[in-house]
């Protein structure tokens, strides 16, 4: 993880790259939280299973669908506690909460990971009334490679149109937002790899004889051909960048301040082609947290994600809310 430099969060502010959000106002109402673990949204695979955290006495309560992170290879809906704690954030402040676990590289590559998040949308669908959540208005929600997948699903409508879904128009338009925090929205190639690396490599053991040898020892770890294959092709399709249209849902890009190593170009370039399209898209960098822990300090009190994060689905979640 690397710290940004100031300069480049000043330059970033002046293009208005991060507007504020959920500036003061009046105190929310907190709510008591129902958790129920482990339900099964597909019935074949041990990790074909979710947790939903509900606003307790509040009925019709607007969804969140989070998904977690780890490269596609590690992690899970749990994770320690630490992404429980992000359903637990949410319901407690009026947002009926979804957490799904996906199948894991190297297992299964691209697009398995993805189609379960599907899997986990068509159960939200379906059965979220019954803990008090309003399936007309679900956001998509992620962390890492979680928000790649939410951006893909947005973006790429063949996921959701999948025939073993059955779900309508009515159903995939039930997406009212799509919330991408330090996500991955253009997989990179190889060249891209090795300049992650490069920055990474020097940044721990500096510009020495080493680098080069441990850059190149590091390609060959590269995790996104193990994730996605080596066909670019391929990998170019995996990325929610390439299949930006016109009339997809609002778009909250969030960045930690010390982020990995290309991510932030990855962000502007996805909100810039957003914008292109005439789609709403809302960009932020937090500070003080890192790539690591932007998600596991909710509602601490030096938090800035948290407050984001509400404010973006308070104003598009609300009945009166348009897509």
């Amino acid at each position: 993880m690397l710290t940004t430099r100031r300069s480049f969060l000043t330059s970033l502010a002046g293009l208005g790259l991060f507007p504020l959000l959920g500036q003061a106002g009046e105190p929310r109402r907190e709510y008591a939280v129902n958790v129920t673990f482990n339900q099964r949204y597909y019935p074949s695979g041990l990790r074909h299973s979710l947790d939903v955290f509900s606003p307790k006495g509040l009925d019709k309560a607007p969804v969140v669908l989070f998904v977690h992170g780890g490269t596609w290879m590690f992690g899970d809906k749990n994770f320690f506690g630490m992404y429980r704690s992000v359903g637990r954030y949410l319901a407690k402040n009026g947002y009926t909460t979804v957490l799904p676990n996906y199948r894991l590289s190297p297992l299964v590559k691209h697009p398995e990971h993805t189609k379960d998040v599907a899997r986990a949308y068509a159960w939200t669908w379906n059965n979220v009334a019954r803990f008090g959540g309003d399936p007309t208005r679900i956001v998509l929600a992620g962390h890492s490679a979680g928000g790649h997948m939410v951006s893909l699903l947005a973006t790429d409508d063949q996921y959701l149109k999948a025939d073993e879904l059955k779900l309508d128009d009515k159903a995939r338009q039930a997406i009212k937002g799509v919330i991408g925090v330090s996500g991955v929205y253009r997989v990179p190639g190889p060249d891209d790899f090795r300049d992650m690396l490069k920055v990474i490599v020097e940044y721990y053991a500096g510009d020495n004889v080493l680098t080069p040898s441990l850059i190149k020892a590091g390609q060959l770890a590269n995790p996104f051909q193990i994730v996605f294959g080596k066909d670019r092709g391929v990998q170019e399709s995996a990325s929610p960048l390439a299949h930006v249209h016109k009339g997809l849902p609002p778009f909250l890009l969030v960045n930690a301040v010390r982020e990995v190593p290309g991510l932030f170009a990855q962000t502007a370039d996805f909100d810039k082609a957003l914008r292109k399209e005439g789609n709403t898209s809302e960009t932020r960098i937090i500070d003080k947290r890192t790539h690591r822990n932007i998600v596991f300090e909710l509602g601490h009190d030096d938090d800035e994600a948290g407050p984001a994060l509400l404010a973006f689905l308070d104003k598009y979640t609300a009945p009166h809310a348009k897509k």
